[in-house]
């Protein structure tokens, strides 16, 4: 079988994952698999006075080889949680944290701490505003003390101190950790918000999640502080008043019949992933509601269940996939994650590994509002690029690719065949038809653990393929996972 496309794939010197099968074209006894990371130990653990209870809209990033890390918290309160503040930690490993003493904030008459003046929210690093704007925090503004109400930013030079610049004055709330970023392949703030969708599911299952259940909208403009694109078919809602998200702006990932009938989506924390240009990861959390049977200890007897986080995938932050169901972080048997995790914004790369952290707790979602101490915030290891890879049965499997115009003069594969397996590798012309000197028989066998292999021919790794000759590449593989390929040169 051929190609049908009339042009083959630009895809010059990028580096392609196998997050989908966008570039392939046949396969044999290979399935894309979702590759569950290894969680590791605690990044921050609840020791100080106001660290009563660690709360989950936090945020992490990679700024110029230091981890940072904007974090909430709140002390005990007569009967409720309270003093919700916000704190900072920083890392250079993304395993070891320090929360430095700022003196940003009173305290007890105490200025030693790293708690934050002002709300951060959502902190993204904007690479095109000046630098008195290089950190933002993306909020809602309920509060006409602070400044212009609803949805918008604040901004800090240092990512410390915020102060907010404005508001579009539309108040719908997305309650959850609501996200921004700037998004260089479009050239354009993109935010992606809680939104609520109707269950369209039998009454049997109103008690657990009602009418509506929680999914995921988009929103891209170029003013943090604009109604672009929304459509606002009633007044904004005015101070003290309350409404949901839920025709304004377009659903772009949410849950469907596969899943149970009484689980929604609690967070987005979508990333552009860094590795790749095309490549969109939504680590969300997905909550799955206990009916009022299962409930014992919340009071009053609702919204209560259980978190995980599953995974998500795009190529353009707008078409989402799912490559399978299995949790991506799941829930331990005993310990802090033994009841909810939900994922943090963010990740951190060192070396070949891909850090991501999550808020995990021991309690129910709804026990943890009884002001019971609780929530660590872990990290988790991924290996580079390994978040789905292709995967090759014990017993042998092919994939073969769509033609490609490729820019490089060597082949480097992300695979992991162990011991057992190995793999070996094919170019093809537009044809389908093996190019001499580089068929699978002049391949030399890939064996072992690799984040960057140099694939070689009789010992030597340079390319034929002159400028402008597409190509395709037939991998032969067997007990091997193959996460990604690039074309770079010498």
């Amino acid at each position: 079988m051929t190609h049908n496309a009339s042009e083959p794939i630009d895809l010059g010197s990028r580096k392609h994952l196998f997050i989908d099968s966008s570039l392939i074209d046949q396969v044999k006894n290979v399935t894309l698999r979702m590759n569950p990371p290894r969680v590791g130990g605690v990044a921050i653990h609840r020791d100080r006075a106001w660290e009563h209870h660690l709360h989950f809209p936090n945020t992490v990033i990679d700024d110029d080889g230091l981890a940072r890390m904007w974090y909430a918290s709140s002390h005990m309160g007569a009967g409720n949680l309270n003093s919700f503040r916000w704190g900072y930690a920083e890392s250079l490993d993304g395993i070891h944290w320090n929360k430095p003493n700022l003196g940003l904030v009173e305290l007890d008459r105490d200025w030693a701490n790293n708690l934050l003046p002002g709300t951060p929210g959502s902190v993204f690093k904007d690479p095109t505003a000046p630098s008195e704007e290089r950190y933002k925090g993306y909020w809602l503004n309920r509060d006409p003390d602070v400044g212009s109400l609803g949805l918008g930013y604040f901004a800090s030079a240092d990512g410390l101190r915020f102060t907010w610049i404005g508001g579009n004055g539309v108040q719908l709330i997305g309650d959850t950790q609501n996200q921004v970023f700037w998004d260089a392949r479009i050239g354009r703030y993109v935010a992606y918000l809680r939104k609520w969708v109707p269950t369209g599911r039998d009454e049997k299952w109103l008690s657990a999640v009602g009418p509506w259940r929680r999914a995921v909208a988009r929103w891209e403009t170029n003013d943090l502080t604009s109604r672009d694109g929304w459509q606002l078919t009633e007044s904004p809602v005015q101070p003290g008043e309350s409404a949901l998200l839920t025709t304004e702006l377009p659903t772009v990932l949410a849950l469907d019949d596969l899943d149970p009938p009484d689980m929604d989506i609690y967070t987005p924390s979508v990333v552009k992933y860094p590795g790749a240009d095309d490549v969109y990861i939504s680590t969300f959390s997905t909550y799955r509601h206990f009916t009022e049977l299962e409930i014992r200890d919340a009071n009053p007897p609702n919204n209560d269940g259980l978190m995980e986080i599953q995974l998500a995938v795009s190529r353009d932050g707008i078409t989402w996939d799912r490559p399978d169901r299995r949790p991506y972080v799941r829930l331990d048997p005993a310990g802090p994650r033994s009841q909810m995790i939900y994922s943090a914004l963010g990740m951190v790369i060192r070396n070949h590994t891909i850090y991501q952290y999550g808020t995990a707790y021991d309690q129910s979602h709804g026990l943890k509002r009884s002001n019971n101490p609780g929530g660590q915030i872990i990290w988790t290891e991924q290996r580079l690029d390994g978040f789905v890879g292709a995967e090759a049965a014990y017993g042998g499997g092919e994939l073969i690719t769509k033609p490609m115009n490729v820019a490089g003069r060597r082949l480097e594969l992300n695979i992991d065949a162990s011991a057992s397996g190995d793999a070996r590798v094919e170019l093809q012309d537009f044809e389908g038809r093996p190019i001499a000197g580089y068929t699978l028989d002049a391949c030399d066998r890939v064996l072992g653990n690799h984040i960057r292999h140099v694939v070689t021919w009789h010992g030597d790794s340079a390319l034929p393929v002159e400028a402008g000759q597409p190509l395709r590449l037939r991998f032969s593989m067997r007990g091997a996972r193959l996460y990604a390929f690039q074309f770079v040169d010498e």
